[in-house]
């Protein structure tokens, strides 16, 4: 039995990978201008909806594990310089160099856990319910794994930065990615129905 996949359908992979990867991007980097330089709340948090769509879409379309960690790639690989520059050579605020790295590897965990939720949800599960499932479990995913981040990553979690949208504010940030998570997942779910 020939496991390997065609040559085509690993180029579509990466083709649907690559846009998403960079719709994602485009997202983050909006939402630093327009989130955090207007003091309008936090990046990982106001436009959840957003993020999210961008990696239930492609999970959805592919329906192949590692489509949603793939998703942040490229968010990883090139937030890396600003996060190793700003919070490691000039603040001085991370633990160590690693907390750097650490930033790159949340969002590809954050695709996985999307990964392993559509793949191993009971096989009963309606489409769109299957969606909104994997929409909101990815928002508990950055809000967990960005509290985890501010945590350990920087040498003091000052309540005056994003850590306390995930401490004092955790009874607005929380529900608020679950929410648009699921919100997200059914839009996904909408779009891949009428495509």
């Amino acid at each position: 039995m020939n496991t390997t996949q065609p040559i085509s359908s690993r180029r579509r992979f990466w083709k649907i990978v690559l846009i998403f990867g960079a719709l994602h991007f485009l997202v983050m980097f909006l939402g630093f201008l327009l989130v955090e330089n207007a003091s309008a709340g936090c990046m990982f948090v106001t436009p959840a909806y957003f993020i999210v769509l961008v990696v239930v879409l492609p999970i959805l379309i592919l329906q192949r594990i590692g489509a949603g960690a793939a998703i942040f790639l490229p968010y990883a690989i090139l937030g890396f310089p600003p996060v190793y520059y700003y919070d490691w050579m000039v603040n001085h605020s991370l633990v160590s160099l690693w907390g750097a790295v650490g930033w790159c590897l949340i969002g590809p965990l954050v695709g996985f856990i999307g990964d392993l939720t559509f793949r191993f949800l009971p096989k009963g599960i309606s489409g769109k319910w299957r969606a909104i499932v994997v929409g909101a479990v990815i928002g508990t995913a950055i809000f967990l794994t960005t509290l985890v981040a501010l945590a350990t990553f920087y040498k003091a979690a000052t309540m005056e930065s994003h850590y306390r949208f995930f401490t004092q504010g955790v009874y607005f940030s929380l529900p608020w990615l679950v929410v648009n998570g699921g919100f997200a997942g059914y839009t996904a779910y909408a779009l891949t129905k009428r495509v």
